[in-house]
């Protein structure tokens, strides 16, 4: 049997994956659990949501966490005609929407300094990418700074806020803080060896994944 989970390495991926182990030691059969991470291949395979369970090529769950009992039911019943689902569905062309992460209905904020600089450019680009991956919502920070209503309530009621600043200096850390917004997940660009060069606003594009990476692997 194969198990296959896709995501895009966050935390309710990994939750996915811990609960697929958990379910097929508990049946004591033999399968191969594999995680699949690459983007244009959850497109290719229909997965619209993240995370994306799949049992020998069946598509199980979308955009959610089973919990163990279920896992163990879908894997029971995978071998059943009236359980089967189409194994996959490609994206019919270029235009086909990206996946969305389970975690993006949790309520994620994304909020950057967007300074005028080689790593504030960055933070920008990152927050976009983010929000392109369905990792959360890419929200205004020069909202919340105004302390307009609307913009601070919605960061208060989100689950998490992922903060990303370009320098040391931290505006948008300290653009949070003074209306009473704490975020879950700090980036500062800089400390992760870029440097900051101010009159250079084009970040390359390793540039950008390397910080998209880093926040992932705290999300």
């Amino acid at each position: 049997m194969l198990i296959e989970i896709f995501g895009i390495g966050c935390v309710n991926c990994e939750r996915l994956m811990k609960y697929v182990q958990q379910a097929v030691d508990e049946l004591g059969i033999e399968a191969q659990i594999t995680k699949v991470e690459d983007f244009e291949m959850l497109i290719r395979r229909g997965i619209t949501a993240t995370p994306g369970l799949v049992i020998d090529g069946e598509i199980r769950s979308l955009g959610r966490v089973p919990s163990v009992e279920e896992i163990k039911e879908m894997i029971q019943g995978a071998g059943r005609e009236e359980s089967r689902k189409p194994a996959s569905h490609p994206a019919p062309d270029a235009k086909a929407a990206n996946p969305t992460c389970g975690c993006s209905s949790t309520g994620t904020m994304v909020y950057s300094c967007s300074g005028a600089s080689n790593v504030g450019q960055i933070a920008n680009e990152v927050a976009k990418s983010l929000s392109a991956k369905g990792m959360g919502k890419f929200s205004c920070l020069a909202g919340v700074g105004s302390h307009e209503g609307g913009f601070i309530s919605s960061a208060k009621k989100a689950n998490r806020i992922v903060c990303l600043d370009g320098c040391a200096v931290k505006c948008a850390h300290k653009t949070l803080a003074h209306a009473g917004i704490e975020p879950t997940v700090q980036v500062v660009i800089t400390d992760l060896g870029i440097k900051k060069v101010h009159d250079r606003l084009d970040p390359t594009r390793e540039e950008v994944e390397e910080v998209v990476r880093s926040v992932l692997s705290q999300l």
